[in-house]
């Protein structure tokens, strides 16, 4: 099945990073204390996800040949989505403090995702339930994220520039 937006997810991912990095940078102090445990609990929850999820297809269209039962999947419908919301709560409040700006948009980023849950609940109604344990390492399972981690990587660096030189 193709979900024909599905493949544009990126680019309003990073037009929502531009609008985080428009928002007035506060000063670090309690809530970047608060961002930066939250920000390494995505990361966990997402390596965890990925050691039990595996390669799949998330490029122009959306594929999966089972429904993952194991690990955070057992209790977690969405992880990767849920540890992507986390990240994103994490450098807002990191950037921007507290503020209604973060609040703003924590419910945008939040709703963008739960519209992508949503639409991949709908594709998987008719997949097969897997409940064989499939976890992998945790190398693979960076690896496998590559992409991801690169991009983390560039939004904590602009950031950076953000409150620091700009």
């Amino acid at each position: 099945m193709k979900i024909e937006s599905y493949k544009y997810r990126g680019f309003f991912t990073a037009l929502l990073c531009v609008l985080l990095l428009l928002l007035p940078p506060a000063s670090f102090g309690f809530a970047g204390w608060v961002g930066i445990p939250l920000f390494f609990a995505a990361c966990f929850l997402r390596v965890w996800a990925r050691m039990h999820i595996g390669e799949h297809s998330r490029g122009g269209e959306l594929a999966c040949p089972e429904i993952v039962k194991t690990g955070p999947y057992r209790y977690i419908r969405h992880p990767l989505y849920l540890s992507n919301f986390m990240a994103g709560v994490a450098f807002a409040v990191f950037h921007a403090g507290f503020s209604f700006g973060t609040l703003w948009f924590c419910g945008l980023y939040g709703g963008f995702l739960w519209w992508l849950a949503w639409n991949e609940n709908g594709f998987l109604r008719g997949a097969v339930a897997s409940q064989k344990e499939q976890s992998r390492g945790i190398a693979l399972a960076l690896w496998n994220d590559r992409f991801t981690w690169l991009w983390q990587i560039i939004i904590i660096l602009f950031i950076f520039l953000r409150k620091n030189a700009l």
